[in-house]
């Protein structure tokens, strides 16, 4: 478990479960993260979790996101086995309750922290698109540099959007104290 100001990153738990997938209903959350709406059943969401349980993946490390008492959102760092250090970070913040408030970016804040202090990481990347705007003043705020921008990579919501790749290294990192 980590602890930051605001979040709590912990252990993804079966109670979380239902609240995941009162997110994974929400089609504007799809588009925030580059990826098409695939709606599920409960069923199926729950198989999923059972499933992530049963198989963990050693190349990766998923958290659940924790504020006031209630899972929010869920996170992780991927490429775990990569040689050469370099870490891919995913954020969600599913209860838009908690959107625009800091919560992502203290939940980011304690991804780098784990990622460059704990698992030895050279370097941490992230992709996200132009207009998850509020995604990318975060990253920023967090120390990340935009890199690229593949142009017109996504159609989301009825336009071709561009990819921004942004990455931190951890001599720019500043030990989670900004």
């Amino acid at each position: 478990m980590l602890q930051g100001e605001k979040t709590i990153l912990r252990e993804m738990r079966a109670e979380d479960v239902l609240r995941q997938h009162e997110f994974d209903q929400d089609i504007e959350l799809y588009g925030l993260d580059s990826s098409f709406p695939r709606p599920s059943s409960l069923e199926q969401a729950q198989a999923a979790y059972e499933d992530s349980v049963k198989n963990a993946d050693e190349d990766s490390a998923w958290f659940a996101i924790e504020a006031d008492g209630k899972y929010i959102g869920n996170c992780c760092l991927m490429g775990l086995n990569r040689p050469h250090g370099i870490l891919e970070l995913g954020i969600v913040i599913g209860d838009r309750q908690y959107w625009g408030s800091g919560y992502g970016r203290d939940a980011t804040k304690l991804l780098l922290r784990c990622g460059f202090h704990y698992l030895g990481a050279r370097r941490i990347v992230l992709t996200t698109h132009a207009r998850n705007e509020r995604a990318i003043r975060c990253y920023r705020a967090c120390g990340f540099v935009e890199e690229c921008r593949p142009r017109q990579v996504l159609w989301i919501e009825g336009e071709y959007v561009d990819l921004v790749n942004m990455s931190i290294l951890r001599e720019e990192w500043n030990g989670g104290t900004s």
